[in-house]
């Protein structure tokens, strides 16, 4: 992959915050310090930086597409009301992994896309935790 100006800040946009964007939030980040930058150059960097490992895209249920800087293997928490999105701990992930390595029939987990409805506290209409 080559390195432009474009793909560097978009990059450090995404590393830096440690959150999910649109192309679109990408794009309102960095386009204030690189003038004349088109939504097209956004989606276009995130697909080569996607392409080269460095970037992670989900499309999660009902939602857009999001990306982040690529981050250990991990699930995402959505929640059903507000839209929002978080992890849960590492050690939750890292067991997940396991149980589903030992249970893959001799596959082995490189990637996992895992979209659990849940509600965020706070959120009115919040039915509460599920267990898987």
């Amino acid at each position: 992959m080559r390195v432009t100006p474009q793909r560097a800040h978009i990059w450090r946009v995404l590393v830096e915050s440690g959150e999910h964007f649109t192309a679109e939030k990408v794009w309102e980040r960095v386009r204030g310090s690189l003038p004349g930058l088109e939504l097209s150059t956004v989606y276009r960097s995130l697909e080569a930086l996607r392409a080269a490992g460095l970037v992670a895209d989900s499309r999660l249920p009902e939602g857009p597409r999001v990306f982040e800087a690529r981050p250990a293997l991990h699930p995402h928490l959505v929640c059903e009301s507000c839209g929002g999105i978080s992890h849960p701990e590492p050690e939750v992930c890292r067991q997940l992994l396991e149980a589903l390595n030992a249970g893959s029939g001799g596959f082995e987990v490189h990637e996992l896309h895992v979209g659990l409805g849940e509600y965020a506290r706070g959120v009115p209409g919040r039915r509460g935790r599920r267990s898987m």
